[in-house]
C-alpha cells in the first residue's frame, strides 16, 4: 500500500497509520465511477470543482459521481476511486489519520492525502482533511486541479486494465512492424494499408466505429498549433473523405512521448458530406527532421463516448517506433 500526503507543490511520502498486510479484494465499479464520501455532502460544490468536461461534440462529463454519507463508507469502500472529505471533528476522517497527520492538518488548516490500495486492489483513495468544517470549500477549490488529475489518472488506469484483459491480434502487430510501428491491437480490429506508399496506414473497428491512423513524413518546419490543424485537415480530407477539425471545440497542449516532443490535440472532427462527427485525439511528434502523427477518432452518435476515446488513448500510448523499441 502506498500513502501520500500531498502539499500544493509536491508529494511527500508519509505513513498515516499502522497497516497490517492483508489480502485485498478486487475493486468494483465502472471506470468512470467516483464515490464521494462525506458527513455533509455538497453535490453542487463537487460537480462545480471536480468534474472534467470534454466536447464529443456535446459537452460530456468524465466522471459519474456517486455520493455516499460517511455512515455507509463500509458499503462503498471497495470502489476503485473514492474521494473522502471532512474535518477532524468528523469521526471517519479523524480515524483515518494518525496523530502526525492530524497535527499537520491542524497546523496547515487543510491537507490532501492520496492512498493506493487501501480497501481493494488497484484502488485510489483521496482524502481531504481540514481542521474546521468551514474550510472544506476552500480546501476543495485549492486542490481541485490535483484532485482532478488524480481521478483522471485512476479512470485511465481502469480503462487500461480492461483493455489489456482482451486478446491482442498478433498478426496485425506483425504487419504494423513492416511499416515501422509497434502497437497493441485487440482481436476484432482490421488494418488498411491502401495508402502505404504515402506513409499513411490505419487500423479500425466497428460497433462503435473507431480508427487510429499512423503517418510520417520528412519535415523541418516549426510545429505550431496552426500547422498541426492544417496538416490534420489535409490528411483527413485526403484519406478520411473530407473530415475536418472544429477549431472552437479543440484544445492543444505540449506533450513528451517516448523520445519525442510535440503537441497533443483533443477536439471534435466533422464531415459535412457524411453528416457525421465525433471526438478525436492526435499526437503530433517530431524527431530530428521527421514528423510523426498518431490519431484516434470515434463515431458513436447518441451514446456516451468518453470511455471509448480513452480506450483509443490507451492504444495510442502503446505505439512505438520500431527503431525506438529496438
Amino acid at each position: 500500500m502506498n500513502f501520500f500526503r500531498i502539499s500544493y507543490s509536491a508529494l511527500l511520502l508519509i505513513l498515516l497509520f499502522v497497516f497490517c498486510p492483508r489480502r485485498l479484494p478486487e475493486n468494483v465499479g465502472k471506470a468512470r465511477d467516483v464515490v464521494v464520501v462525506g458527513s455533509e455532502l455538497d453535490t453542487a460544490l463537487i460537480n462545480a470543482n471536480l468534474q472534467i468536461y470534454h466536447y464529443v461534440p456535446q459537452r460530456e462529463p468524465y466522471f459519474i459521481f456517486v455520493f455516499a454519507p460517511d455512515t455507509i463508507l463500509k458499503d462503498v469502500n471497495q470502489f476503485h476511486s473514492l474521494f473522502l472529505y471532512g474535518s477532524l471533528k468528523e469521526q471517519f476522517i479523524y480515524n483515518l489519520l494518525n496523530e502526525e497527520a492530524r497535527a499537520a492538518t491542524r497546523k496547515d488548516t487543510f491537507n490532501l492525502f492520496k492512498v493506493n490500495n487501501l480497501w481493494a486492489k488497484n484502488q485510489t483513495v483521496i482524502i481531504l482533511a481540514v481542521s474546521e468544517t468551514e474550510y472544506i470549500k476552500q480546501g476543495i477549490i485549492k486542490y481541485q486541479k490535483m484532485i482532478k488529475k488524480i481521478l483522471e489518472e485512476s479512470y485511465y488506469q481502469k480503462v487500461k486494465s480492461s483493455f489489456y484483459g482482451k486478446e491482442m491480434d498478433k498478426n496485425i502487430k506483425t504487419h504494423l512492424k513492416k511499416f515501422g510501428w509497434y502497437m497493441d491491437v485487440p482481436v476484432g480490429w482490421m488494418i488498411d494499408s491502401t495508402f502505404k506508399n504515402e506513409n499513411f496506414i490505419y487500423v479500425h473497428t466497428h460497433y462503435p466505429d473507431r480508427s487510429i491512423f499512423l503517418y510520417k513524413e520528412k519535415n523541418s518546419l516549426p510545429l505550431t498549433d496552426s500547422f498541426a490543424i492544417e496538416k490534420r485537415n489535409t490528411l483527413t480530407k485526403r484519406f478520411y473523405n473530407g473530415d475536418y477539425i472544429l477549431k472552437e471545440l479543440t484544445t492543444i497542449e505540449p506533450i513528451e512521448f517516448q523520445d519525442m516532443k510535440g503537441l497533443r490535440i483533443r477536439g471534435v472532427w466533422q464531415n459535412d458530406s457524411l453528416v457525421a462527427g465525433g471526438p478525436f485525439l492526435s499526437y503530433f511528434l517530431t524527431k530530428n527532421d521527421s514528423l510523426y502523427i498518431i490519431d484516434g477518432m470515434l463515431f458513436l452518435p447518441g451514446e456516451r463516448k468518453t470511455d471509448y476515446i480513452m480506450g483509443l488513448e490507451v492504444m495510442m500510448n502503446s505505439i512505438k517506433r520500431v527503431d525506438y523499441a529496438e
